[in-house]
């Protein structure tokens, strides 16, 4: 990546940590290439919809902590989030209602995480992987 691409992808992963959504950004250079580099989706206007592991639309996995929330893609991606902020304690929701509660930053309990799509073909279908 280059310096602009560096510095859009931290001004965009800043927002999506502080505020749980990304900020607004001028299409051009920068963001091609982050799209480019499968760094961020964008929607059909050109909003960022998704900077992995964090997600602007509330469809996936949600992560609760300290009266804050994030959205994450998908289960994955919320265990990230958790991983990102180094958030020791949590709930990640999926979007069916499961619930897995994070504690001293693992999840807690017996839980198995299953992918159906192997990780090669995950960007075929980004938003529904």
């Amino acid at each position: 990546m280059d310096p602009a691409e560096l510095e859009l992808r931290s001004r965009i992963m800043a927002s999506f940590a502080a505020t749980g959504s990304p900020p607004r950004v001028d299409d051009g250079p920068a963001l091609r290439g982050l799209v480019e580099r499968h760094v961020v989706v964008l929607s059909g206007d050109g909003e960022v919809v998704m900077a992995h592991p964090f997600a602007g639309h509330r469809r996936g996995a949600r992560v609760d902590a300290g009266g804050r929330t994030w959205w994450g893609n998908c289960s994955w991606d919320a265990f990230g989030i958790v991983a990102a902020l180094g958030l020791r304690e949590a709930r990640v929701t999926d979007a069916s209602g499961l619930e897995v509660a994070v504690e001293y930053g693992a999840p807690a309990g017996e839980a198995v995480f299953h992918v159906a799509v192997p990780a090669r073909d995950w960007w075929a279908d980004i938003g529904f992987t």
